[in-house]
Order: C-alpha cells, then sequence, then structure tokens
C-alpha cells in the first residue's frame, strides 16, 4: 500500500518510509492512498479472535508486503505481553448498555502504550540495518513516557521529548525525569504543549541532522492512528460479533482516536454515533459546533492530558472532508499557521456534524460524575473517562445500541483526586522533588532546539 500526503506534493510513500518518518516532506501527514474494506460476514467471523490476532486481521491491510505476514503476526503479539489483563482491553459495563473500554493495561498504564509499543517494533524492524534515528515529540506526560519504555531497548533510536514548563502532572513528569539518560534527551519548553507541538513540527519540517531519520512518536507518525483502529473493531465484536451498531465517546486527548474511530467507520464498521467530549479547553467542540477552530490560552483542569488546543490529526479529517484534495488542504493549513484560526467550507462543516456529536465538560460535571460513577456503577474511573461517560449520558442518540467510553488513563493515575473525594482505597504517592538537570528552551525556539539535536 502506497501513502500520500495530507497536502498533496510529497511523492508517495511505502509503508517502512511512513514508519521512519516525522511528517511528509512536504509539511503534511501521511495517509493511506485508499482504504481497506470489509463487509459484515468477514468482520463477524473474527468475533473469536484473541486480541492480538484481530489486530493483525485490522493492520495488515495497511501494512501490504511491507512486513511479511508472520513476521507481523509475532510483532502482535509481543506488543501485547506486557499488558497486565488478559484481555488486553477489556470492557466493563457501567450503566445500560453502557460501557467503558479500559486502554491502560499497558506497562504505563495509558492508551499510548498500544501505539507506542507497535511502533518501536516497526522502527527496530525497520532499522536491522546499520542506521541511526531520533525519536523525537511532545508531551505532557503519557505519550512521552509511553514512546520511552517502549524503545528502551532499541538500538541506535534515541528518544527527544519536549514537555511544557506548566502543565505535566506532578508523578509524570517525576517519571519523565528519572529516565533522563544518554539515551532518552528530555527539553523543558517554556510555555504550553501546544508550543511544544508546534516547535517539534518545525523542526521536522528543518530535520538539521544528515544520516539521521528524524521519527515521531506523537500521532502525526501514522502508527499513532493506526494502532488505535483496532480498539473500535474489538468493542463492536465483543458488544455484538460486529453486526450490531456501536456508539463511541472519545474524550479528546488527541484526534487520532477520534481520526481512527472514522476510519474504522469507513472500513465497514457498524458504528452509530461518534460523540467528540472536551473538557474546559474546548476546541474540538468550537470546531464541531460552530466551525471555528482556533488555537487560545490553555486552561488547568482536572483532566491535564486534554489541556491543550492543538490537534495535528485534524488535518488528516480535514483531508477526507474534502475528498482527498491536497492543495486545499495545503491552503486551509497555511491559514491555519499564519493566523492560528481555521474554519472549513458549509458543505464540509455539515459532513464534520453528521459524523460527529459533541460536548465540552466544566470540571463541576466532572467531579459530579466521578462520584455517581463510584456509588452506582461501583467504578472508579479517571477524570478524563468521567468526561467522556458523561459525554455519553447526556448525548446518546440510541439507548438500544451499546454506548463505549474509551479510558484512556488508568484510575491510579487521578489517586490523589480520587482520595479526595473518598473513591481511592490504594496508596496515594507523595508529590516528589525534582531537581534533576535538563535543558530548557523557549517557546519557538527553533534555532535552540536544532543545535541541541546536533550536539546529542
Amino acid at each position: 500500500m502506497d501513502y500520500v500526503s495530507t497536502r498533496g506534493s510529497a511523492q508517495p510513500a511505502s509503508f517502512r518510509n511512513v514508519v521512519l518518518s516525522g511528517i511528509a516532506s512536504d509539511g503534511g501527514l501521511y495517509v493511506p492512498e485508499s482504504l481497506p474494506r470489509f463487509d459484515s460476514e468477514s468482520i463477524a467471523s473474527w468475533s473469536w479472535l484473541p486480541f492480538d490476532e484481530l489486530a493483525f486481521r485490522v493492520i495488515s491491510p495497511f501494512v501490504g508486503d511491507g512486513v511479511e505476514s508472520f513476521v507481523l503476526r509475532r510483532m502482535l503479539k509481543d506488543c501485547y505481553q506486557g499488558f497486565h489483563h488478559r484481555a488486553v482491553a477489556p470492557l466493563q459495563q457501567i450503566g445500560p448498555n453502557e460501557w467503558v473500554l479500559q486502554l491502560h493495561h499497558g506497562p504505563t498504564q495509558a492508551s499510548k502504550d498500544f501505539a507506542a509499543q507497535l511502533q518501536s517494533r516497526l522502527v527496530a524492524h525497520f532499522l536491522a540495518s546499520p542506521g541511526q534515528a531520533i525519536v523525537i515529540g511532545a508531551t505532557n506526560g503519557d505519550t512521552g513516557l509511553a514512546a520511552i519504555e517502549a524503545f528502551k531497548d532499541v538500538d541506535n533510536v534515541k528518544v527527544v521529548a519536549l514537555y511544557p514548563r506548566d502543565g505535566v502532572p506532578a508523578d509524570r513528569l517525576a517519571g519523565l525525569l528519572a529516565s533522563s539518560s544518554d539515551h532518552v534527551q528530555l527539553i523543558e519548553i517554556d510555555g504550553s504543549f501546544d508550543d511544544c507541538q508546534t516547535l517539534v513540527s518545525k523542526v521536522l519540517r528543518a530535520w538539521p541532522l544528515e544520516g539521521v531519520l528524524p521519527i515521531s512518536f506523537n500521532s502525526t507518525n501514522w502508527v499513532g492512528v493506526l494502532a488505535q483502529i483496532v480498539f473500535f473493531f474489538h468493542s463492536a465484536l465483543q458488544l455484538g460479533g460486529g453486526a450490531r451498531p456501536v456508539g463511541f465517546s472519545i474524550p479528546g486527548a488527541s484526534f487520532a482516536e477520534i481520526y481512527a474511530c472514522f476510519i474504522a467507520q469507513k472500513m465497514g464498521l457498524a458504528i452509530n454515533q461518534v460523540i467528540v467530549s472536551t473538557n474546559t479547553n474546548d476546541s474540538l467542540h468550537r470546531f464541531i459546533n460552530q466551525n471555528n477552530y482556533s488555537t487560545r490560552e490553555v486552561s488547568h483542569s482536572l483532566s491535564p492530558s486534554m489541556d491543550f488546543s492543538l490537534f495535528s490529526n485534524l488535518e488528516r479529517f480535514i483531508w477526507e472532508l474534502y475528498d482527498h484534495d491536497g492543495c486545499t488542504v495545503q491552503h486551509l493549513m497555511a491559514i491555519f499557521e499564519d493566523s492560528g484560526k481555521l474554519s472549513i467550507g458549509n458543505k464540509q462543516w455539515l459532513q464534520a456534524r453528521m459524523l460527529f456529536d459533541s460536548y465540552a465538560v466544566a470540571d463541576e460535571q466532572v467531579r459530579e460524575e466521578l462520584l455517581t460513577l463510584f456509588k452506582e456503577a461501583g467504578t472508579a474511573v479517571d477524570p478524563q473517562t468521567a468526561t467522556g461517560a458523561l459525554a455519553a449520558r447526556l448525548h446518546r442518540r440510541s439507548i438500544a445500541s451499546p454506548m463505549v467510553t474509551l479510558a484512556q488513563l488508568a484510575p491510579s493515575k487521578s489517586s490523589q483526586l480520587l482520595a479526595e473525594l473518598n473513591m481511592w482505597s490504594g496508596e496515594v504517592p507523595e508529590s516528589p522533588t525534582l531537581s534533576v538537570d535538563h535543558v530548557v528552551l523557549s517557546k519557538g525556539d527553533v534555532e535552540g532546539l536544532s543545535r541541541f539535536l546536533r550536539g546529542i
């Protein structure tokens, strides 16, 4: 299968080149030239498959002959060996036809483990011959930790993670700083997570190191989307054999999961509703409801992994809305990069409104939902999951269809808050003392980042 750029002017790329990339040469994101499609009978026949074999059936058409089938099967089986639940991603019922898909049983207790574990194995496979690469990205905690864990044993690869000075939870920041080594380089940015993403994007477009491959560990790399398409097939097969329509509520911690759900639907999966849930940082909600997407000052919330306003994968979705018109996408993204604002054509926006519902949840509502789920369903969830569960309950179109909320983080990552609400009986970690030396750069300092990369 060939991959093309959302901005239309880069040469088509093989799956190998897409894996070993940051962004396309024209600044766009790689997308498959065409999508595989499965009929309902084929999907239904996968109901009995274990998670790794289901992942193979979903992912292999995107890989094509880029990896031999037996090698890809072995990779996927190995990916999930470090997950701490036999089902890999178990479903938990929280109400009448309401479910939570637990995606937090991986090595770092976050859904980002799925993509990171697959990406590290694909990179190691394609770099089997002598070669050097830098895996680089922005993180507000979980994505960076997942990448560091996944790439810890991959030779000839260094991980560079940019994180914002303010906005990374203390336990995740302690984990990042504790991982600093010759293999892992951390850079603190005097700005927001959006500033980190922007800086990474700019340095990938003007990569300063000849002979060293830049690979993004964010979901700008196609693997970050690909690994998550499996979530939706797995849920639908568990709840109705793939034939019964299923709805999904997706907390907007990135657009990768939302886009992956859209792709799964186009591949033939029976999905009858997609709800995008945000916190007070509601740029996605405003885009879906008002056709008004813009970056703006980010406020801190109970769900810090959702405290940003820049969603790179939205570009892939806009490419779909404009029927793969790369020239139009390039024009729109140039406007956005210049002004920080974006509106799409009315026809395209109405199509997006038909595909997605959305809801912005305030912190007060999140607290109430956390308590409600604990009292009425006997389960503790993290605030991000509570955001999705509340949006699902308020905005589901059909009570006859299962509604699944993606639980992307383990409740233990919010143990301090849950303990304050008398919902946590486990150990609450003390706030760590952070005294590790690390590099600090100003937001927008592309030259400073380039100098740092040349020196590692």
